[in-house]
């Protein structure tokens, strides 16, 4: 596969035109995701529904699964506005979410992990971007350990240990932080391949949410280190 650095200028130009649409989606969905939950943070009967209505959180959490499958599965179909729309929905639905963060960690420790999650993110995302060899095979290993590791915090729920919780809020920071430099390699790969593509714009968009995962779940593992 042709790298960064050695991609003829066409390709190179075109490379970096879709990676600077991909961040802008990302940072615009961060944005409305911080709307959110500022908002509704400031809004005491919906956080006491956030914080006391478990079947309010599990719809929540249910559409937002429904969204991001929707979106993988029919991106190619949708037009760029309606894939779009779809990941600011997701973005607001996520923000509604978070904003029990506000409940349980302080205003500073919030913006410092924040800011320690996205240097960590920016770093990983270079790292993609300047890798070297095919990492598919390492795509695939990793969605595995993600598999083994969504089911860790299952026993984790069902079965608390304080010492598993550490060992497995660790690995989940290694673990996003490797899905980064993986999803930032695989942007070059597809980009690559989307130029005269009937929804190309969408694959703007689906490269926007994998990355978008990946700061969120670091920046939410991150902050669970600072619990006192």
């Amino acid at each position: 596969m042709e790298q960064a650095g050695t991609l003829p200028a066409a390709t190179q130009v075109r490379f970096n035109r879709f990676l600077a649409t991909v961040y802008l989606i990302m940072a615009i969905g961060m944005v409305v995701t911080a709307a959110a939950a500022t908002t509704v943070y400031g809004n005491p009967a919906l956080m006491k529904r956030i914080l006391f209505d478990s079947w309010f959180v599990w719809g929540l959490f249910l559409l937002q699964i429904i969204i991001v499958a929707w979106l993988s599965a029919a991106v190619m179909r949708m037009s760029t506005g309606a894939a779009f729309l779809l990941f600011l929905l997701y973005s607001f639905l996520t923000g509604i979410t978070l904003s029990s963060i506000f409940v349980y960690y302080s205003t500073s420790d919030i913006t410092n992990t924040f800011w320690l999650a996205a240097g960590m993110f920016l770093l990983a995302s270079i790292a993609g971007f300047f890798v070297k060899g095919d990492m598919s095979a390492v795509g695939r290993f990793l969605m595995l350990v993600l598999l083994g590791w969504l089911f860790g915090w299952i026993l984790v729920w069902l079965f608390p240990s304080p010492g598993l919780d550490r060992a497995m809020n660790f690995t989940g920071i290694v673990l996003f932080s490797a899905l980064t430099v993986w999803d930032t390699q695989r942007l070059k790969q597809i980009s690559t391949q989307m130029e005269g593509r009937q929804g190309a714009g969408g694959l703007a968009v689906i490269g926007a949410l994998a990355l978008y995962l990946d700061f969120i779940n670091l920046f939410l593992l991150l902050l669970r280190t600072t619990r006192r």
